[in-house]
């Protein structure tokens, strides 16, 4: 009976010493794990906020009635500032060093596919989505591996001005995008407080829905088979980033801990736009870059991507069958231009009326 006693009280006491210990434990961890989270969600949302805003088409004009698609492959750059990573005010966190766990910046691959189609008034319109996925094996950092997949829906509406005659082209575009993503990451961290010692699993994760509406200004000059150019964007971003961060220890000695935080871009913010196409015979190469100009993060945010396009546009209807690509500078800028089967190097050769048969062309 003494031992039955006696062991009851053991029992007893050893519960009451895990319901005080585990409990203390982890109310020690979730205000530093809220901190981290408040400080990565708030660096992504900026970062994100940015490259929502992604929409540079190439300047040349797409001809009234006619589709080209373009694709491009690219890459981005989102800092995260880590000398504002919050101080750790448990001790468990602060032999634990969570800011070594993540890096300076972000880099993300893009790939992106616009269908343009021509309009009146030398006005065009595109389509254009985009995706981004880590590739297989991706690490945050050191230790932390990740995965993650973004995409971006939207749309632009562009309209042309001057050009021809040795002209630069200027176009004024306007543009929506929504991008919507999960990004993934998992690492294990060991807490050594209060006698304990656990070899924690750490899982977080960061979820984004951001809008960005924007206006862009870009000039482009045609210098031979060279087309450089060069612009302004503004940027109205809406949404919101939210990460989570927990931890599933190795022992029932210490409980999970948990924490969240959901942030909100900067509402304006600039960029500075850049890049140059060349026309080929088969097809037309550009490479192009956007760099954050305004706000946060100003000049470290980046997105620089490179691609194709088709030099020829498919029509649904009306003149023939294709027709070449219209370069700023060149002689063929308007939707009125010759809709004539030609390659993208020939030249319509303008003549008068009175000295040619109606409806003769010359091609050089």
């Amino acid at each position: 009976m003494k031992a039955r006693t006696r062991a009851a009280a053991t029992l007893a006491a050893a519960v009451l010493f895990l319901a005080a210990a585990a409990p203390a434990r982890a109310d020690d961890l979730s205000p530093d794990f809220n901190a981290i989270n408040q400080w990565l969600a708030k660096g992504m949302a900026q970062g994100l906020g940015f490259n929502a805003g992604e929409s540079l088409d190439p300047p040349h004009e797409v001809i009234d009635r006619r589709l080209q698609p373009d694709i491009s492959f690219g890459a981005g750059e989102m800092p995260l500032n880590k000398e504002k990573f919050p101080a750790m005010q448990s001790p468990a966190m602060q032999n634990v060093n969570p800011s070594g766990l993540f890096p300076a910046s972000v880099l993300f691959p893009n790939l992106t596919v616009h269908l343009r189609a021509g309009l009146p008034f030398r006005m065009d319109v595109a389509l254009r989505a985009a995706d981004m996925t880590t590739p297989p094996g991706y690490k945050l950092s050191s230790g932390v591996s990740a995965k993650g997949q973004s995409n971006s829906f939207g749309a632009t509406l562009r309209k042309h001005f001057l050009g021809g005659e040795g002209l630069p082209l200027f176009s004024l575009g306007a543009n929506f995008n929504h991008v919507r993503g999960r990004f993934n990451y998992n690492t294990m961290m060991n807490v050594n407080d209060n006698g304990f010692d656990s070899n924690s699993a750490v899982n977080g994760s960061l979820a984004w829905n951001v809008n960005s509406y924007g206006l862009n200004a870009v000039v482009s000059q045609a210098i031979g088979r060279w087309t450089p150019f060069a612009g302004l964007g503004y940027n109205y971003v809406t949404g919101s980033v939210t990460s989570t961060l927990a931890t599933t220890p190795s022992t029932f000695l210490v409980l999970p801990t948990y924490g969240a935080s959901s942030q909100t871009p900067e509402r304006d913010n600039g960029r500075l736009l850049f890049g140059v196409e060349h026309e080929g015979s088969l097809f037309h190469l550009f490479v192009s870059g956007e760099v954050k100009a305004t706000g946060v993060d100003a000049g470290k945010s980046w997105i620089v991507q490179s691609g194709l396009s088709l030099p020829f546009h498919l029509g649904w209807g009306g003149g023939s069958g294709y027709a070449s690509s219209v370069r700023p500078g060149s002689e063929e800028t308007s939707a009125a231009a010759p809709r004539t089967r030609r390659k993208s190097h020939e030249r319509v050769v303008a003549i008068d009326k009175d000295d040619a048969e109606p409806g003769l062309v010359f091609i050089q």
